[in-house]
Parts: structure tokens; C-alpha cells; sequence
């Protein structure tokens, strides 16, 4: 009986401890060819909540993803701290913007309504749809992209017990297109253009500005165009080199691609000086923020994600970047099937062990007799 009562405090002290692990970390994220790899090309790591508790119901969830997500691993090869969190709603009122923006975080979504214009905090909400067959459209993606300017498209690889599929023909479709491939805290931290530092008749000298407030230190992308004129140079009069990109160049990188005779994108890092000549009698000068390569903005968001690897294996050869919205694995739930054992055990224990006693002396007692 004392045995049977040991057991079951045993058994039992699981449940008496239910806050003790309620999740553990994905091996995967720190693993070298899986989270690895995804931060050398380029993907992004922000966060999502916690095991069966978000920032609706929660706002210190937020510090504890922060720190479960860099104990494990960098956000960017950009920077190491999260920008980016996933609201699970259509809408955040100003305490958990406020609780977000005291952490670090300055991205957003991606259900709640785009607003880009502070250059302190954006939210980015879906646009283009999803990456899952049978669902995602390029016509939706086409749609999204001229209403909101960029595409935001989500991606989930499992759905409770069922695996999803992308669809490779969409998928195939997007990775020819002319997009910048980019991610939501990416985008955010270079969308700071270039300054006028000097001008001449015949040339202006641009200077690269920081990132935006808590952004990476990623170098910015800026629009020029001059009316009446023909570029004819752009180069860094300082000591820096800055590369010629072509239509070809899909992701972040320092260099300038000419548009036409009298326009340029340009995306350079802080402080350098970049001059740009012409010949022509100029006017309208405009510097403005751009895009990388004058290319669309594209991003694709890895939903709550739990399992890096299982998330991110259909990718691996793909030019797109994610967003991956971490959150740790649920810890198995402790069972009552063993404490109920135990119970029986010690319900039918004595029972069996006073019925054995009984019939040995039975049996001893018959074998004296003969």
C-alpha cells in the first residue's frame, strides 16, 4: 500500500506543477542549415506569443517571446534584436502598440490596417493572399499589389493535423516577377532616403541618412529624377564603391540601377556621399524614398510558427523572404491515464497480494496434509 501511495504522489506532481514547462524551444532555429541558413539569405525572425497565450490576453508575453526568440537565435544578418511581432487580430489598441514599441518592436500585422507613414512604427496588414494550393491567385496578389503597393501574403504549413501544400505554379509565377523580396522588418529599416549634402549645375552629392528610429543599420533606398537632363555617372566620391545593380538583383544591396536618362535608384548605406553628374539643363529635382531596384516591395509571413524546419523546407531553393513569427512548441500535456493506473494499482494491489497470500497457505497447507 505504501508503495502504491509513493507511485501516485509520483505521478500526480506533474499536475500539481502545471506552470512548470509549458512549452519548449524548436531545435530547429538553432540548428545550422535550417535557422542558419534562413538568416544568411536573408529571412527575418520576429515574434508571435507564447504557448496558449498571446498579447491580447497578455502584454508581458511580449518580453518573454523577445527572450525566448533571442536566446535562440538572431532576428536578421541585418541586426539581432526582433522589430517585427504578430498581432492575432484585425485591430491593437495604443497599450499594446505602446508595450510593443517600449520592447523594441517597430513592425505590426498582419491583419490589422496598413499605416506606413510613422516613421516610427509601421503595421502592415495581408495583401495578396496566401501561398497555399488551391487558395493562392495571382490575380489577388496583382489586385493587392496596386491597392496597397506592396504584397504581404501568409503561409501556414500545417493546419491542426493536416499538412498544407503550396501552390508551385503561383509560387513559380511570383519568383519571375520583378519584385523586391524583402521582409517586414527590412523593409521598414531601409526606408530612409538620402540627404542633399551639394549641388552644382551639372551635379548633386547625395548623403546616406541612418535607419529609421530603432530600426537596423541597413542602408536606405531613395528615388531621384531630374527633369531635362541625361544622367551620365553615379559613383561614392568618398572611399566606398558603389556597385551598378541590375534588373536581376532581388534583394538588399548597396548600389544604383539608372531607370532612364534622367532618373535613378539608389541604395546606400549611412554617411556615404554618392554624386550623381548629368549633362542637360536640369530642373524639378526630386529625392524621394524608393524602393530596392524600383522594384514592388514583396513579403511573405511564416504564421506562428513552431516548427522552423517543417515551415520553411518547401522554400529552400526559393528567391522569396520571410517573416517568421516564432513561437515556442506547446509542451505535452500531462495525462490523467497514469495517475488513474496508479489509483487501480492500489484499488486491486492489496486485493491480488491478500488472494496470493491466501492461496499459497492453501497450497502449503494441502501439501502438509498429504
Amino acid at each position: 500500500m505504501r508503495v502504491a501511495v509513493f507511485l501516485l504522489g509520483i505521478l500526480i506532481l506533474p499536475l500539481a506543477m502545471p506552470g512548470a514547462v509549458a512549452w519548449r524551444a524548436d531545435g530547429w532555429l538553432t540548428n545550422e542549415y535550417i535557422g542558419g541558413e534562413r538568416i544568411s539569405l536573408g529571412d527575418e525572425f520576429g515574434c508571435h506569443g507564447m504557448p496558449d497565450n498571446n498579447v491580447l490576453d497578455d502584454l508581458s508575453v511580449i518580453l518573454e517571446c523577445k527572450e525566448y526568440l533571442t536566446s535562440q537565435i538572431n532576428a536578421s544578418k541585418w541586426g539581432s534584436e526582433p522589430l517585427s511581432f504578430g498581432v492575432p487580430t484585425a485591430s491593437a489598441d495604443s497599450d499594446i502598440l505602446d508595450a510593443l514599441r517600449v520592447e523594441g518592436f517597430r513592425v505590426a500585422g498582419d491583419q490589422i490596417p496598413s499605416n506606413t507613414n510613422d516613421s516610427t512604427f509601421w503595421t502592415l496588414e495581408r495583401s495578396g493572399g496566401s501561398l497555399e494550393k488551391t487558395i493562392a491567385s495571382t490575380d489577388t496578389i496583382e489586385q493587392d499589389i496596386e491597392t496597397n503597393g506592396y504584397a504581404n501574403l501568409y503561409w501556414e504549413a500545417q493546419v491542426y493535423d493536416t499538412n498544407v501544400r503550396r501552390d508551385k505554379d503561383v509560387l513559380s509565377w511570383i519568383e519571375s516577377q520583378d519584385y523586391w523580396f524583402t521582409t517586414w522588418g527590412e523593409w521598414f529599416s531601409s526606408s530612409h532616403p538620402a540627404s542633399e549634402s551639394d549641388r552644382t549645375d551639372q551635379s548633386i552629392t547625395l548623403k546616406g541618412t541612418s535607419a529609421n528610429n530603432g530600426g537596423w543599420n541597413v542602408p536606405g533606398n531613395t528615388y531621384f529624377s531630374i527633369e531635362g537632363v541625361q544622367i551620365t555617372d553615379v559613383s561614392r566620391i568618398d572611399e566606398g564603391i558603389l556597385n551598378e545593380l541590375t534588373i536581376d538583383d532581388h534583394h538588399l544591396k548597396e548600389g544604383y540601377r539608372i531607370l532612364d536618362e534622367s532618373s535613378v535608384t539608389l541604395t546606400i548605406p549611412e554617411d556615404a556621399l554618392v554624386q550623381i553628374t548629368w549633362v542637360g539643363e536640369g530642373v524639378n529635382v526630386q529625392i524621394e524614398e524608393g524602393s530596392f531596384n524600383n522594384f514592388t516591395p514583396f513579403m511573405a509571413v511564416g504564421h506562428h510558427t513552431t516548427d522552423l524546419f517543417e515551415w520553411s523546407s518547401p522554400f529552400q531553393e526559393s528567391p522569396i523572404r520571410f517573416t517568421w513569427l516564432i513561437e515556442p512548441q506547446p509542451e505535452l500535456q500531462p495525462s490523467w491515464i497514469l495517475p488513474m493506473l496508479a489509483v487501480l494499482v492500489i484499488l486491486v494491489a492489496p486485493v491480488a497480494i491478500q488472494y496470493t497470500l491466501k492461496h499459497d497457505k492453501d497450497m502449503h497447507t494441502h501439501s502438509e496434509e498429504e
